[in-house]
């Protein structure tokens, strides 16, 4: 992967890092401590938005809201119970709506002076890092659904690779999140810098 590396899991001490700035996160978040060099510096580290969790359980709450309309509709016809379709439908969204929860809960976007990084996974953590000065392109997407709440999502693609590699989805503050990647992996990219 031409300089970025996946870990399959990341074992505690933890250390607490302060989000800077617009999109920052303005209370502590959890990096375990030895992801970071001893000079290593976190310029943000951001969560995703809690609408994360409705847009990632999009398709199953639609799906229950379908299947609670048709037995409404045509419960008696088919000899199902409506009480009980209608209690494990709404049951169904509930458990989707709690694993995306769980998903959000366990995601951090981080931007250091030297790398890019994103911490995610319930069961198994899963690790992607980049050095700054291997970034190829970035690109910042708005979906409609992230343009109608003001989020956006911010991916990576590096010269050791066709295509995108990690995304940050459904960030606040998209444009300046952005615009503050674009110039750390500037600075980093400068002739004769040594991070």
């Amino acid at each position: 992967m031409a300089g970025c590396t996946r870990a399959a899991s990341v074992d505690p001490p933890f250390t607490d890092v302060h989000g800077a700035g617009a999109g920052g996160v303005s209370r502590s978040d959890l990096l375990p401590a030895q992801l970071l060099d001893g000079d290593e510096i976190v310029i943000f580290a951001v969560k995703p938005s809690l609408w994360f969790v409705l847009f990632t359980s999009a398709r199953w709450l639609i799906a229950m809201g379908l299947v609670i309309v048709v037995v409404g509709w045509l419960g008696g016809v088919l000899g199902v119970d409506k009480a009980l379709a209608v209690k494990a439908a709404l049951a169904v969204a509930g458990a989707r709506l709690g694993f995306a929860l769980l998903q959000w809960v366990s995601r951090l976007y981080v931007l250091t002076n030297r790398r890019i990084m994103r911490l995610r996974g319930i069961f198994n953590v899963d690790l992607f890092e980049c050095q700054l000065a291997k970034i190829q392109n970035t690109y910042l997407t708005l979906a409609w659904y992230e343009r109608v709440t003001g989020l956006g999502s911010i991916s990576f693609a590096t010269a050791g690779t066709g295509g995108i590699e990690a995304t940050w989805a459904n960030v606040n503050n998209p444009l300046e999140l952005h615009e503050r990647v674009r110039s750390a992996i500037q600075r980093a990219q400068r002739p004769g810098n040594s991070v």
